[in-house]
């Protein structure tokens, strides 16, 4: 198993709070990630953001806000569901985990739906199946 150097999602956004710029970027990232993997026909089951890990080389100089890439872990709950349910749900894990870990849960869950929004090719059809989902609680 690989080491990967960084912060989770979950660490970076309580580190860089403050950095609105950084978060937002973080924010997006993570709704990008998560459009590329709905629009490949997978699904993760378990988006929080502790399964989302900021790499960055150790020696690296730049801004401690600063990160390569973002990492996607953990997809053991995951599977190759392709059904608009199935990539709603995943959306509202992502929603109930924000709003239990953040501060700030509605204005990062904002930035990341309407980024996803922009990014999948799906996205009008998720997010109203995901209307669905909160309407029922799952």
């Amino acid at each position: 198993m690989e080491r990967i150097p960084g912060l989770t999602a979950k660490a970076y956004i309580e580190k860089f709070r403050k950095d609105v710029d950084a978060v937002t970027l973080l924010m997006r990232r993570i709704a990008t990630a998560i459009a590329k993997i709905h629009d490949a026909g997978f699904t993760h089951g378990d988006l929080t953001t502790s399964n989302f890990i900021c790499r960055r080389r150790e020696d690296d100089a730049r801004d401690a806000s600063y990160f390569e890439e973002l990492v996607v872990i953990d997809f053991g709950l995951g599977g190759t569901r392709s059904q608009l349910e199935d990539k709603a749900v995943d959306l509202y894990v992502l929603e109930r985990a924000l709003i239990s870990t953040h501060r700030d849960s509605q204005h990062l869950l904002s930035i990341a739906l309407q980024e996803y929004e922009r990014s999948s090719a799906n996205a009008k059809s998720v997010l109203h199946r995901l209307e669905a989902v909160r309407a029922r609680g799952r």
